[in-house]
């Protein structure tokens, strides 16, 4: 892939590594500021260049590497260099390899889920003029020197069919796990890189008690007997203070003599809920006569006044004197 400025000069290595900065590998004495800026502009203009040259060789509907992406993560880009040919003294790049740590959940061979951070394969691209020439395995071997991994540790995303029969040919890697996402690893991925899963709690829980031995059961527990119908009832039996007040009769009731109290406790009323609540004596019935001379003390009402006046026996003195007289007198007339 050709570029219309110096790469031979940007990239003086085969194969360059490249962080989110995108900077120079090497600054040339001398240069001024605004010629550093230039040069990260071209090394931007690189990586556009092969990110949309590999999307559009995996067919993808936009690309996975662009220098905006690269300096929003924490990615580094190996980029490999033609050093053979120098068309038109400028040189040409040949392809890339770009790799990152992620953070996944992955299922193991038991469908476990695990929590790793794997190094990642993201985008690898060898331009199609020049491939089955070894630069594919050149560049990818020259990455796991320098990230200091082995091929089974590795986890890709979303792999062509090319990249894995590329694996399979030269790092004899076959067999997958199934995952439930886009990445996929290889058998061995686990046994060498992350230890396995720890049982569950569960599990060993249930361990633990199969080794004790069966549990001993628990003596039955004894019930309290069941109490006689006849002592349940329905209320409480014991006095209640303000049943045993008595109520004052209202005026002139309660002028009327006091009789002798009877006892504090009579016999109790047996009835089919129990013994009910004791209550206190009350006053005695007022004799009629006691009543009457009672009401004869009492002024008159207004509609009782009119009512005497009505009355042919005579005015109220006249029925006064007459009710003096004695009953001999009376039986005269």
């Amino acid at each position: 892939m050709e570029f219309p400025f110096d790469v031979d000069a940007l990239l003086p290595e085969r194969i360059t590594v490249l962080d989110q900065h995108l900077r120079p590998p090497a600054r040339r004495p001398g240069t001024t500021t605004s010629a550093r800026v230039d040069l990260q502009q071209q090394i931007m203009t690189i990586v556009d260049e092969l990110g949309k040259a590999s999307a559009k060789a995996q067919h993808l509907s936009a690309p996975i590497t662009s220098a905006s992406r690269m300096q929003s993560n924490r990615h580094v880009i190996y980029v490999l260099k033609d050093t053979s040919a120098r068309p038109a003294g400028k040189g040409a790049i040949i392809g890339f390899l770009k790799v990152g740590y992620k953070k996944l959940f992955v299922l193991d061979d038991r469908e476990a889920h695990n929590e790793v951070e794997p190094l990642c394969i993201l985008d690898f691209y060898i331009h199609e003029s020049v491939q089955r020439h070894g630069h594919g395995r050149e560049l990818f071997q020259y990455m796991l020197q320098k990230e200091r991994v082995e091929p089974h540790q590795l986890a890709i995303d979303r792999p062509s069919q090319k990249l894995l029969k590329f694996l399979n040919k030269h790092y004899n890697l076959e067999t997958t796990v199934p995952q439930v996402n886009n990445f996929v690893i290889f058998e061995g991925f686990f046994a060498h890189q992350h230890r396995p899963p720890a049982p569950s709690l569960r599990a060993t829980r249930h361990s633990r008690a199969a080794a004790a031995g069966p549990t001993p059961a628990a003596p039955p527990r004894k019930l309290p007997p069941k109490r006689a119908e006849g002592d349940i009832k329905p209320y409480s039996s014991s006095d209640r203070e303000f049943l045993k007040v008595a109520v004052e009769p209202p005026w002139p009731l309660n002028r009327a003599p006091r009789r002798a109290t009877p006892p504090a406790h009579p016999p109790p009323r047996s009835s089919s809920l129990g013994n009910s609540p004791e209550r206190g004596p009350l006053r005695p019935f007022v004799p009629e006569q006691e009543l009457l001379r009672s009401l004869r003390l009492c002024p008159p009402h207004p509609t009782a006044r009119l009512l005497l006046a009505a009355d042919p026996g005579g005015s109220p003195a006249q029925r006064r004197r007459t009710s003096s007289l004695p009953r001999s007198d009376e039986s005269r007339y």
